[in-house]
């Protein structure tokens, strides 16, 4: 490809932001008491990783390099899942946070450009995948969640 087509941003956003979702969840996990918790985060933060890897390496595939962009909230939330708040404080205050996510997000990018046709074939077959994967982790985090929130 030459003309770098609009996904490319996209794509480039996902890795950044699975790297990232990898490093919280890991420090979370090296900090929670909570053996169900560490465990989910743990498996979570191993997909994010990997997720993170993929994007990186499509982008590549396609042509172009990847571009370092910082999310100024990015070191608050590392702070916040390695202080010593509880994990039910936790995870109200990274619910809250995703309230405060622009619009549209990320995810609702990614859903968009698995069915948009000007996105190559591959790239939206590994953003169904993704989205499907996504959803599993959603799922996995928000069992323990709940677990957490109706302790407290």
């Amino acid at each position: 490809m030459t003309t770098k087509p609009n996904y490319i941003d996209l794509l480039n956003d996902i890795r950044l932001q699975e790297n990232r979702a990898g490093v919280y969840l890991e420090a979370w996990a090296n900090k929670t008491s909570n053996p169900d918790l560490k465990e989910c985060l743990s498996f979570v933060a191993a997909r994010e990783y990997s997720h993170g890897a993929i994007f990186d390496r499509r982008v590549k595939e396609l042509g172009f390099p990847t571009a370092e962009i910082e999310d100024p909230e990015f070191a608050e939330k590392v702070q916040v899942v390695s202080s010593d708040i509880s994990d039910a404080a936790k995870i109200a205050w990274l619910k809250e946070s995703r309230l405060r996510q622009s619009s549209p997000s990320v995810r609702e990018r990614y859903e968009a450009a698995t069915v948009d046709e000007s996105v190559d074939l591959l790239t939206r077959s590994l953003l169904r995948w993704f989205t499907d994967v996504e959803n599993d982790s959603v799922v996995r985090m928000g069992q323990v969640y709940s677990q957490i929130e109706n302790a407290g």
